[in-house]
């Protein structure tokens, strides 16, 4: 046979109903279960709100961890591009002192041409202006010996 189920009151018939007590008992059982029902939600509010506490807690420290990661991601940002534009700079001002030295050596060499140049010119009109008309050279007569004193 199987088990009975209680049956509940209000699915019990009318006639079976159990007998209504007074009602102040009432009244009395309904404040204490109203006090129990009062200090249950307390205790919850109570643990709720710390529990709420700890995790606004938590939750300031993973934003804060947020806020750290991502200011560590844009300073290494900052620092890679600050690197790659430091390079460049770099690349540029090693170019440019190399074209400056071109430049330099250029010009020397340029210089040292037209040295050369204005010194052929200059040694060609000198070598005109000072040469003297082909004359035949008169003959030099012997030095006559030099007496020499006796003693």
């Amino acid at each position: 046979m199987a088990p009975e189920q209680p049956v509940e009151p209000a699915a019990q018939s009318p006639e079976m109903k159990p007998q209504v007590e007074g009602k102040r008992t009432q009244l009395k059982i309904v404040r204490e279960n109203i006090q129990t029902l009062s200090r249950d939600v307390g205790d919850f509010r109570r643990v709720h709100v710390l529990s709420t506490k700890k995790l606004e807690a938590e939750l300031a420290a993973l934003r804060r961890d947020i806020a750290a990661n991502a200011r560590a991601k844009d300073l290494a940002s900052h620092v890679k591009s600050h690197e790659v534009s430091a390079n460049k700079l770099e690349k540029q001002v090693t170019n440019l002192r190399n074209e400056l030295a071109a430049l330099k050596s250029s010009m020397a060499k340029d210089a040292a041409r037209g040295r050369a140049k204005q010194e052929a010119l200059l040694n060609k009109v000198l070598s005109k202006v000072s040469a003297k008309p082909a004359r035949p050279k008169p003959a030099k007569a012997k030095p006559a010996p030099a007496k020499t004193k006796k003693k």
